[in-house]
């Protein structure tokens, strides 16, 4: 069995800035509270198997492993469940965002207009949700997280990888040019993501947080990046909707997180039974306590 320890979102935080310690493993404490912190949409998180070592910019599997299951356990193999459930704005709107996007960009003045994304029915986009406080290594099932690029936006505001995976960029436009690059990670020399191009691999030097930023003169053009110790986490898409397979039986916290909102966070502890299980959650957003000031 892994270690117990405390990993609770807002311990992780740091109090003035956008840096959030995600390097805690899935495990809790008996003696605090454990804790935190989806995919582009609502299905589970891909994950990795170890990358090619002559993969440019591939993290070595040893390290991987030493981030990920310090221990050497075996996967786990016990009964699990699957939480879904759908995420919520409750309180005022999300304030307008002062971006200058091209006529040509018709997708990313719906993405990037305003503070965050909600959708009918008051669904919120965007969310990273997570599970931790099992004890138990649970490795990731995909190597990479697709990221497919279209009319000068990013799929999603927020993406959630295990350490380990890299994301997989595509440019889906069939005329423009982007230059993604992972902010704090390994940036190489002309991973240029031409139009109906191969995708780009973006790799993760260590767990934390970056920013997927686009180097050709789209400042507006970002996403937040998490990069975990640990599988059990999806990132809800429009519809506020999210699915993490997977999960060990038992007593677990799961954590949403809103990025935009300061990196305003709900936890809640719940049992997971083997089969299908619910938790349905709502973020409140108070505009004059939950916007998140500018970084230096």
């Amino acid at each position: 069995m892994m270690p117990k320890r405390s990993t609770r979102l807002g311990s992780l935080l740091l109090a003035a800035g956008a840096v959030l310690a995600v390097a805690a493993c899935a495990c809790s404490s008996k003696s605090s509270s454990p804790a935190p912190t989806t995919s582009s949409s609502s299905t589970p998180s891909a994950a990795p198997a170890t990358p090619s070592a002559t993969t440019l910019g591939a993290i070595p599997a040893e390290k991987v492993a030493a981030a990920l299951n310090p221990k050497g356990l075996a996967p786990y193999s016990g009964p699990t469940g699957t939480l879904r459930g759908t995420v919520r704005v409750k309180g005022d709107d999300p304030p307008l965002q002062p971006v200058q996007v091209p006529a040509e960009c018709g997708a990313a003045a719906a993405a990037y207009s305003k503070l965050f994304r909600v959708g009918q029915d008051q669904t919120l986009g965007d969310v990273l949700v997570a599970v931790t406080g099992y004890d138990a290594y649970v490795p990731a099932k995909h190597e990479s997280v697709d990221v497919p690029i279209r009319d000068c936006a990013y799929s999603s505001r927020t993406y959630a990888l295990t350490f380990g995976q890299y994301l997989s960029v595509r440019n889906t436009d069939e005329r423009r040019s982007y230059l993604p690059l992972l902010e704090g990670g390994r940036s190489h020399a002309g991973l240029v993501a031409v139009p109906l191009g191969s995708a780009i691999k973006l790799y993760a030097p260590e767990p934390k947080i970056y920013r997927l930023v686009d180097q050709m003169a789209r400042p507006f053009m970002t996403a937040w990046v998490f990069v975990l110790r640990y599988s059990t986490h999806a990132v809800t898409g429009l519809d506020g909707r999210y699915e993490i397979q997977g999960i060990p039986v038992g007593e677990v916290e799961v954590s949403a997180l809103l990025p935009e909102a300061g990196m305003k966070a709900v936890n809640q502890r719940m049992q997971i039974k083997p089969g299908d299980n619910t938790l349905d959650v709502t973020i409140e957003f108070d505009a004059k306590k939950d916007v998140r000031k500018a970084a230096p």
